[in-house]
């Protein structure tokens, strides 16, 4: 039986969080002393240098965990237990399969990018920034920043009810004095206040 993994110590420091969304470059993300990066499924193959990987899925895990686990030399963490215990270096905490923000174990609220989010707060992260978090189809009707992952992952995005289901973890957050800010470029997630990765960046402690 897989052990509950004990959360990394990320207090004070400020974490951006990469999804996929098909916004999200290389450029949006320079190396800053002291911020932390999470990055979400694959979106380590654009930062291999990202100090930790999150991916909620079984599925998504079987088909490419023998790759970053040559390639990305960061801590990876999920909350699927299974995951975890098939594959060694994958760390796991509780999953709580509720809405809203998890204070003890990863609530995904039904997408990855929200319970990467949970999993930063719970490393003691209190200041989260987002990019790649666009919650709609890109101009081209592009998924993500990549090609769509190989069948059978999942291709239908419900965007609609991701941002739905973002309103509670939102709340959550507020409440206990976790600031998030959505930097992705364009999103239609409306669940966290807007502002520019630049500009956020620039606010970070030294």
């Amino acid at each position: 039986m897989t052990e509950i993994a004990k959360p990394l110590d990320w207090s004070g420091q400020t974490c951006v969080i990469c999804a996929s969304g098909s916004s999200l470059t290389q450029r949006q993300l320079p190396m800053v002393a002291d911020v932390k990066r999470l990055v979400v499924n694959n979106t380590w193959e654009m930062f291999p240098e990202a100090d930790v990987l999150y991916a909620c899925d079984f599925l998504w895990w079987k088909i490419n965990y023998d790759r970053v686990a040559m390639n990305f030399a960061g801590q990876l963490w999920t909350q699927d237990r299974a995951s975890a215990e098939r594959w060694p270096r994958i760390k796991c905490l509780r999953n709580e399969a509720r809405p809203g923000l998890g204070q003890a174990g990863i609530r995904t609220n039904g997408n990855g990018g929200a319970g990467a989010i949970n999993l930063a707060y719970l490393f003691g992260c209190r200041r989260i920034l987002l990019l790649g978090f666009d919650m709609k189809l890109g101009p081209n009707g592009e998924r993500h920043w990549h090609a769509d992952h190989p069948k059978p992952l999942v291709q239908n995005q419900t965007f609609e009810e991701w941002r739905h289901k973002f309103q509670a973890i939102a709340k959550d957050l507020k409440a206990a004095k976790c600031e998030v800010i959505n930097c992705t470029p364009g999103s239609a997630l409306e669940a966290f206040p807007r502002s520019t990765i630049e500009k956020e960046l620039a606010c970070s402690p030294t």
